[in-house]
This record gives structure tokens, sequence and C-alpha cells, in this order.
């Protein structure tokens, strides 16, 4: 099995991701490389490609006293299909300091094809000064799905509000779903 990465894994690089989630290539792809037959890294992305699927998770935290988190966030997108494991969300395309008070942060998520979007987890590790947190909403957009779903929450992440859970399971608003030509 052949699976190329070609891109960054690290904070401050490309999407800021540091796992990435790889997808096996055609057999035909490794035997063009290796004869130098023209076979080029792009098209080998295009094949990757074809097997994945990029979401973009914008994520608000809510403009309360205190709703800001120094923990580390993670994410799990459940669909259909499959889900993507945990997902650490490290590098926002918007913000340095990202999950501070009444902030938008955006960050890219590859996965392989996990079928229709059901629900998602999100949370934290509890660890850091000011850990919790309170998350207003996620957004997730597919293009290639032609899909943008809200994620709405309104709730803390806090072993110390709320019920004290730092994760949650959220659906997302049906009425709040766009659908889009992909």
């Amino acid at each position: 099995y052949y699976f190329p990465c070609q891109r960054w894994l690290a904070v401050e690089e490309d999407d800021g991701q540091i796992a990435r989630e790889l997808v096996p290539v055609d057999e035909a792809f490794v035997k063009k490389d290796s004869e130098n037959d023209g076979q080029s890294p792009a098209t080998l992305g295009l094949e990757q490609k074809a097997k994945s699927t990029t979401y973009t998770v914008k994520v608000k935290t809510g403009d309360k006293k205190n709703a800001g988190t120094d923990a580390n966030v993670f994410v799990i997108l459940y669909g259909s299909k499959d889900d993507t494991g945990i997902v650490s969300l490290k590098a926002s395309k918007i913000n340095k300091n990202k999950f501070e008070r009444g902030k938008v942060d955006e960050f890219t998520v590859e996965s392989v094809d996990i079928g229709n979007l059901k629900k998602i987890k999100i949370g934290h590790d509890n660890k850091g000064n000011s850990t919790g947190w309170f998350l207003e909403w996620v957004e997730i957009d597919a293009p290639s799905l032609g899909q943008c779903l809200k994620f709405p929450c309104g709730r803390w992440l806090d072993t110390s509000e709320d019920d004290g859970a730092v994760e949650r399971i959220i659906f997302p608003a049906e009425l709040q779903t766009v659908e889009y030509i992909p």
C-alpha cells in the first residue's frame, strides 16, 4: 500500500494540522511514479482528493466572562459511514490566540469519506490555566458535498460550570442547514 502525504505536519505551515489521515492510492500511481514517466505529485493529489473530503470548521466562543479556554480543543465528526477520529484544533486560520471570548476561529479538517454528517463531539483536555470554555456554536462547511451545517451548543464545557462535562455531543440544527451546488 502507498499512502502519499506531501503536506506539512506543522502548526505554523499549510493548514496548521499536525496529524493527517492518509488514503491509499492505486498501485498504478506508484509504478508510474517510480518509472518517471510523467506522473506528477499533482495527479497523485487529485487521486487522493477524490477519496477525501475537506471541511471548514468554524467555532464560536461565547461572549461571557471567562468564556475562553487555553485547554487543547478537539472535535470528532460522525457521518453515516464512519467518523474522523479525534482531530485536534491546533491552528486557527483567523486568530493567533484561539478560543477567546466572543471570537470565531476557523480550522481545516480533512477526512476520508464519512458519509452525511450526523453529529459531532467537541471537547477539551481540561489542561492549562484557564480551562473552562463556553461554546456558542460550531459550523461545518463541506464545499465538495454542498452542505453547511450549524451545530448550536450554548453551554459550558467546564468541570465547575453547568453539568461539569468537558465534552459535548451536538447535533445539527436542521433549520440552519444550508445546501448548495458542490
